[in-house]
Formats: C-alpha cells, structure tokens, sequence
C-alpha cells in the first residue's frame, strides 16, 4: 500500500513539475518574442520608482521599449500605468510620465492612469478608457515573463486585439518573476 501511494505522488509530482516547465517555457518564448507590427496604443505596465521620481531599472526598461516604439510610429499613444504609490510615495504613471515628456514625447500621445496597482486593475482602466477612445490595437509593453498574463487579462475583459513588446533590460529578479508567473497567470485564470 505504501508503494502504490509512493508511486503515484512521484506520478503526481512529475506532472507538476512537466506542467511548470511547460508554462514557463511558453511565457518565456512568448515574452520573448516580440510583436513586429503597429497599433494604436502601447500599455506600459508599471513597476516602483524612486521617491525622486526616477524609474527602477525594469521599469525604466519598459518605458524605453514604449519610446522605442512610439519614435518608430508603432504606436501612436502611450498608456502609461501604474500604482498610486502608496508604499513609495511616487505615483507610476505621473513618474512614466515625466521620463517620457523628458525622451520627446508629447504630452497629448501620453494617457496616465495611477490606479493600475495590478494587471487586472490595469486592464480594467483601460478597457474603461477604451470606451471614450476607441483604440482597435494594442501592444502590452512590460517584462517578458508577464507578457502572457497581460494579454490574457485584457482579452478576457473583452480587448481582442492585443499583441506584446518585452522590455530589452534583463535582471537577476526577472527568474523569481518567471517563478511567480506560473501562480499569478492561474489565479487570474480563476478568479479574474
């Protein structure tokens, strides 16, 4: 009896394991395989930044990949989101905001939501946006292990037409996000 219950939770075990590797391989070639075409709008998705204002490195790297594709006309505005700041005293989008008036781009192709403390939040108010806009294309501009979870939420919520841009900047915490992806894109899966 002990065998047989051995067996099968080194069975269940394997599958697990197969089925997080599998996930992580997906996401990963996912991210990093960057959308080649335009759309309306880029959808930056924030990350902490400094109590000065200055972005953090990975998001500092997001927000360079939207001014990359913004000066290429890939896009035509910039919806930059991110949290309210409450822990660090900074807004994300007023700060994303400041860097990219001071790279050139126009305050009028710049949207800023603060409110977007999380992926779902930041699909939901773009979505809200969406309404009064009207964009018909979208590219999530964020770390190429949350790529897939972005684009998910935000087709879910009703936005079909969404493809993906990675930061170019990698960091050491980019695995630990990899790690994290696997729990958050299924939670979103069932609860979202």
């Amino acid at each position: 009896m002990k065998i047989k219950i051995a067996r099968k939770t080194k069975i269940v075990a394997a599958v697990l394991v197969a089925w997080f590797l599998i996930h992580i391989t997906y996401v990963t070639y996912d991210g990093l395989r960057d959308y080649k075409g335009n759309a309306d709008v880029g959808i930056i998705l924030g990350s902490p930044v400094f109590a000065d204002s200055t972005l953090s490195p990975w998001l500092q790297g997001r927000v360079d990949e939207a001014i990359k594709l913004y000066k290429e006309k890939r896009i035509i505005k910039i919806f930059a989101s991110g949290g309210d700041g409450k822990d660090y005293g900074v807004r994300e989008g007023d700060a994303m905001k400041k860097y990219l008036k001071e790279k050139g781009v126009p305050l009028n192709d710049i949207i800023v939501d603060n409110d977007g403390n999380n992926s779902f939040l930041t699909a939901k108010d773009f979505i809200k946006l969406n309404d009064s806009l009207h964009f018909s294309s979208a590219i999530v501009v964020t770390s190429f292990y949350h790529i897939t979870r972005c684009k998910y939420i935000i087709k879910k919520l009703g936005f079909k037409n969404v493809e993906g841009c990675a930061s170019e900047k990698y960091f050491f915490k980019d695995g630990y996000g990899l790690f994290r992806e696997f729990f958050a894109f299924y939670k979103y899966l069932i609860f979202y």
